[in-house]
């Protein structure tokens, strides 16, 4: 899973970063965000790593692994880092897709917090009874709903980036991969009551941005490796 990356200026040498001579990320087989953050990253910037998709979480409690008792995690030489927004920005780092500039990097900060916001307030209806959950997620994507509140502002934060069609800067960042995997989540149409084009009719600069990552070539090439998750419906 080798490829090249055409990186800023403005972000980190990922040359200049010693890099470990072993890395694993570890979660289940599915393109959820927060696992996929991190793979992408790696693969756009050449940084050859282990995907592990198929070690049960039982075993990887019992080596030790999950540090918060969760998965995804990052091994780097048998050394472990847990947390979605810690592991995105190392990997982006080794990839060379973080930004060097400090209010950058504290953007990129944001949008991956930001996704992981949605993640827990779309989380909590899981375990609702099913009219219960379309009912509650309903309320999520209405005019004043917490999931329009969330997503908004990550909506914000594109439209000031000076319609690039990017998160942060006027290239890819490891932003933009944490947004579009997320969005991708959210218009699958899996999510009962969070119609397929709520965000690309709610959120136009979401939707530019979605369509940006789509049409990298790198992009491209990790969703023909992994086409079952990918394929057009």
């Amino acid at each position: 899973m080798l490829a090249g990356l055409t990186m800023l200026s403005t972000s980190t040498t990922a040359s200049a970063i010693a890099r470990p001579t072993s890395l694993k990320v570890y979660y289940g087989d599915m393109p959820f965000w927060r696992a996929e953050v991190v793979r992408l990253a790696l693969f756009m910037g050449d940084v050859p790593f282990e995907d592990v998709r198929d070690q049960k979480r039982v075993d990887l409690i019992a080596a030790g692994k999950l540090t918060f008792g969760a998965v995804p995690v990052l091994e780097a030489d048998g050394k472990i880092l847990s947390q979605t927004s810690a592991m995105a920005v190392y990997a982006a780092k080794l990839a060379g897709m973080h930004p060097e500039d400090a209010w950058d990097a504290a953007k990129v900060d944001e949008c991956i917090n930001g996704c992981t916001d949605v993640t827990g307030t779309v989380g909590a209806t899981f375990g609702m009874k099913d009219d219960e959950k379309v009912s509650a997620r309903a309320a999520l994507i209405a005019a004043d709903g917490r999931l329009t509140l969330h997503l908004g502002g990550l909506e914000k934060i594109c439209s000031e980036n000076g319609g690039c069609s990017y998160a942060v800067g006027s290239t890819m960042t490891v932003a933009d991969i944490a947004i579009w995997r997320l969005i991708g989540w959210l218009s699958s149409g899996v999510i009962d009551g969070i119609p397929g084009d709520y965000v690309s009719t709610t959120f136009p600069h979401l939707a530019a941005l979605v369509t940006a990552v789509d049409a990298h070539p790198k992009v491209g090439e990790w969703k023909t490796l992994h086409s079952k998750f990918y394929a057009p419906k």
